[in-house]
């Protein structure tokens, strides 16, 4: 764990989530759902579960009134307190949010909030996500329904909307995103907030020169005024990819390569849509009910944000994962072990053995 954070913050926000469900039946249910989780590459489906039936699962998810919202809040609060104490020997620091759209690809029509945006069929998601040093997790989202609903612009500026006063005091925060949040009122809306920005733009997007002028004309590095934006002047940087080159815009006069090293930082947002799709079980998602899509994700959430706590260089995903889950939840693993040797009871009889176990007094 880094050292900053590690301490009684983190373990007390452990205690805090096991102690949120109401009943001992919904308590095996989240413990249960802990373990799926924090099992990167394995298939996240309650009929994996150890600890608890698929039945059981889908109540806890999509039926159960324990406070899950509760939950969420415990979460972002242990992330904000996390970053600050990260940071506390630094003066205004630099914290670094990224919005971003992501699509869960999904078919047919019984899941929630399944729609088509840009050609994918799927549940699109609009993340929050934070980064500070080699510090990462994913803060908040919100889901974008289709047509007639708010668009992932609004709803990333409601997501940015939702920091903390005092990150916003403790901080100097710079948003990063690409293209697809390009438009003035996103722009607008991010200095609203006493934000800076590094955000992508198309290259056909027109500048107030005369003529038919667009970034793409302007050279790397210098300044441009974009149209439709009536506010101060920003700067350009230029990125070359192959056969395709890509542009971004900062509110800080920066040089042209220190705004391509800013939007390079967003692959930690890029970085997280994959683990969480493929390793923590995001793009397995199959319930049928909106509380079970917030539940689901707020478990992917969890899971990774204490396992990014427990990375390091000397440990694989999974390690982390699992030492986070170990370390955190103690009564998870001793279940967990439990459960083994269970299911091994019999094998030993058949060899001349019983086992049984009582708790001591600590």
């Amino acid at each position: 764990m880094y050292k900053q954070a590690s301490g009684e913050r983190v373990r007390i926000f452990a205690q805090q989530v096991l102690d949120i469900p109401e009943t001992l039946y919904q308590r095996r249910s989240l413990e249960a759902s802990l373990h799926l989780f924090h099992s990167p590459g394995q298939k996240t489906k309650f009929s994996q579960a150890e600890g608890a039936s698929p039945s059981a699962l889908s109540r806890f998810f999509n039926v159960y009134d324990w406070d899950s919202d509760r939950c969420w809040d415990e979460t972002q609060d242990i992330q904000w307190r996390i970053l600050l104490d990260v940071a506390h020997s630094k003066r205004r620091p630099r914290l670094r949010l990224s919005v971003d759209l992501t699509t869960v690809e999904k078919v047919g029509t019984q899941l929630p909030f399944v729609s088509v945006y840009n050609g994918r069929h799927g549940i699109h998601l609009v993340v929050l996500f934070a980064e500070y040093g080699e510090l990462k997790f994913p803060i908040s989202y919100r889901v974008y329904q289709g047509k007639h609903t708010s668009t992932p612009v609004t709803l990333a500026l409601d997501l940015l909307e939702e920091v903390p006063d005092f990150i916003k005091k403790r901080f100097r925060v710079r948003v990063l995103a690409d293209s697809g949040f390009e438009a003035a009122v996103f722009l607008e809306g991010v200095q609203r907030l006493g934000f800076e920005f590094v955000v992508g733009v198309r290259s056909n997007r027109r500048t107030d020169h005369p003529g038919r002028v667009t970034v793409a004309d302007c050279p790397h590095g210098g300044y441009v005024n974009l149209a439709n934006w009536p506010l101060e002047t920003l700067s350009l940087g230029r990125m070359d990819r192959g056969d395709r080159e890509f542009f971004a815009v900062s509110s800080e006069l920066l040089e042209g390569d220190e705004i391509v090293a800013e939007g390079a930082h967003r692959w930690g947002v890029e970085s997280f849509f994959k683990e969480g799709k493929h390793q923590f079980g995001l793009a397995q998602f199959a319930l049928r009910t909106a509380r079970g899509l917030d539940r689901w994700i707020l478990m992917v959430f969890l899971a990774f944000t204490l396992t990014m706590l427990y990375r390091s260089e000397a440990l694989i995903l999974k390690e982390a994962a699992r030492l986070a889950l170990y370390a955190l939840f103690p009564v998870v693993r001793l279940n967990h072990l439990l459960s083994q040797l269970q299911k091994e009871r019999e094998f030993l009889l058949q060899h001349g053995y019983s086992l049984s176990y009582a708790r001591c007094k600590l």
